[in-house]
């Protein structure tokens, strides 16, 4: 979650901007941010992803599937399927979270 004075300083940023402040080196520096959050973020992916596909293969059935069977108590609490099911969830929510900071490139 995100701290209170860091919420505070991106909104005092955005309310900057509307006014029509323009900075060359905050620009810069808030897009090597973004850059470098979303290398992280598909570094993470790949490797939830690596984790998902081993699942796949050895339960012979898709993470989609999967999730969908566990969400609706189709599947067994296992320790495996618990494990699974967390993956999927990171792997949504990274998902997410890339697609909002691409779009802020």
């Amino acid at each position: 979650m995100l701290n209170l004075r860091a919420d505070n300083v991106l909104s005092n940023l955005q309310r900057l901007y509307a006014t029509g402040f323009q900075d060359e080196f905050l620009d810069n520096a808030l897009r090597k941010i973004v850059e470098r959050q979303i290398e992280r973020d598909e570094t993470d992916l790949a490797r939830i992803q690596a984790d998902l596909a081993q699942f796949e293969r050895d339960y012979e059935i898709s993470s989609a599937d999967f999730w969908q069977l566990y969400q609706t108590g189709q599947m067994a609490d296992t320790f495996d399927h618990f494990e699974w099911n967390v993956l999927c969830r990171a792997q949504e929510r990274i998902e997410k979270r890339l697609a909002i900071l691409r779009d802020s490139l």
